[in-house]
């Protein structure tokens, strides 16, 4: 009988041993989870900064090539008679030349204002 009461005792001891750790082992192991994804999101913010970054790297450095081209063409054009070319032409290339001129100032803007928030 003092046995059994033994084994009941020390069953008993075992059960509220597991109740008592389960708790605080569920709540670190909620706890690392939030920390897990908290760093996870911390990486993927960076990544995603990143690439926002160097797609604007890329997007200036087009702007800058077809500045480039409108460049080389101008003194092309210089080269050649004016008179060969039709006034809508010529407009219409002024008009691409000043769009060309504006979107390499914003793609600059914009990656210097990100320098600036990053430093």
């Amino acid at each position: 009988m003092t046995t059994l009461f033994v084994l009941t005792i020390f069953f008993l001891g075992h059960l509220c041993v597991f109740f008592c750790f389960k708790s605080s082992i569920q709540k670190q192991k909620i706890t690392n989870d939030y920390l897990n994804r908290k760093e996870l999101t911390k990486n993927r913010i960076s990544e995603l900064e990143n690439t926002a970054i160097d797609n604007k790297r890329l997007l200036l450095n087009k702007n800058l090539k077809q500045l480039e081209f409108i460049s080389e063409f101008e003194m092309y054009l210089e080269d050649k008679t004016l008179e060969k070319c039709s006034l809508e032409f010529l407009q219409e290339f002024n008009k691409i030349k000043l769009e060309a001129q504006l979107s390499t100032l914003k793609a600059t803007n914009l990656l210097s204002s990100d320098f600036r928030l990053v430093a």
